[in-house]
């Protein structure tokens, strides 16, 4: 919003939008930057703008205080919490994390490959400890269930020489099933997961979905345009296409799928004897599908869809709409 002196205002939809998201981010138990509302917001203003105008809008400034860039809450007595000695932890885990991913690619990325990306927690670039490495997988044709057994097993030979987070295989499709998901889905938390991807290998490759997901840039145009203009720069190609077999990859989804089935199972169990709800999750498999999807996810997409739920339009999510988000699913 912009007066006639041309100094920028927060409006009322800025403020709804600016705090929407940084109750999101509240539930993700990380804090948002002021360069990051930007990009998610339709604030038609620089940086240096926004922070101006935050003190002259009474309703945003009482509730939310600047600090090195960050934005934090504040408590009941008008002091900010804070929170930004742990987010820079939480953001230096990630890049640890993210280098170690691009390690891996290099082990695991063969022709069957089509795209590998870091995902959740990491690719949002705040990870806590304990937090996985979420990958996210596209295969060729029938190969889906070749690619997880071989890379299940390079996961761990690689993280006991390395030592690092464990790696998760937690949004894995063939180029059919990707394909279909980036153009039918139309869900703003879809949309800000794939645009938040960070690319390891296959970059053409994600930039043919994102051209797929055109609709995408009705939810968060300024991302949209950025991942589209990323994808056209320089970056390690994928291996050359490796045909799959239906056969093997039938029978391998019948074995490993049993494998993940037993091990969901487990870890499952683990997290409600520990009373840990929100980190239940179900598995979605199929011969071109290995998908991962956890309570605390499903309410973070009720969060976007009470105040995402159509392109260009925002309203503050309902009261307790969801727990804490892990993204435990990418993209």
């Amino acid at each position: 919003m912009e007066p006639r002196d041309g100094t920028y205002v927060i409006g009322e939809r800025e403020v709804a939008e600016i705090s929407g998201y940084c109750q999101i981010a509240k539930a993700n138990r990380s804090a948002i930057t002021v360069r990051e509302l930007l990009e998610l917001t339709r604030a038609d203003a620089t940086e240096e703008e926004l922070v101006r105008a935050w003190g002259r809008n009474a309703e945003i400034s009482a509730r939310y205080a600047l600090e090195s860039g960050y934005v934090l809450e504040r408590a009941a007595g008008g002091e900010p919490v804070s929170g930004v000695e742990a987010e820079e932890t939480n953001r230096a885990r990630a890049r640890s994390n993210v280098l170690a991913a691009e390690g891996f690619a290099g082990l695991c990325a063969d022709g069957r490959v089509r795209l590998l990306a870091v995902a959740g927690g990491n690719s949002y670039k705040s990870a806590r400890l304990g937090d996985d490495i979420d990958l996210f997988c596209v295969t060729g044709r029938d190969s889906l269930w070749v690619f997880m057994l071989r890379s299940l097993l390079l996961a761990r030979i690689y993280r006991a020489s390395r030592r690092c987070a464990p790696f998760c295989f937690s949004y894995v499709m063939d180029e059919a099933d990707a394909a279909r998901t980036f153009a039918e889905t139309r869900d703003a938390l879809f949309a800000r997961d794939a645009l938040t991807a960070r690319v390891l290998v296959g970059r053409g490759f994600y930039r043919s979905l994102l051209e797929r997901g055109s609709w995408m840039a009705g939810f968060f145009p300024r991302m949209y345009a950025r991942g589209l203009r990323e994808a056209e720069g320089p970056a390690r190609p994928a291996a050359l296409s490796r045909g799959g077999s239906r056969t093997l990859n039938a029978l391998l989804y019948r074995t490993v799928g049993t494998y993940v089935r037993m091990k969901a199972y487990l870890l499952n169990r683990r997290y409600r004897s520990a009373l840990d709800t929100p980190a239940v999750f179900r598995v979605l498999i199929g011969p071109g599908h290995c998908v991962y999807e956890s309570n605390r996810y499903d309410g973070l997409r009720r969060m976007y869809e009470g105040g995402l739920g159509r392109p260009s339009s925002f309203s503050l999510p309902a009261a307790g709409a969801g727990p804490s988000p892990g993204a435990d699913r990418g993209p």
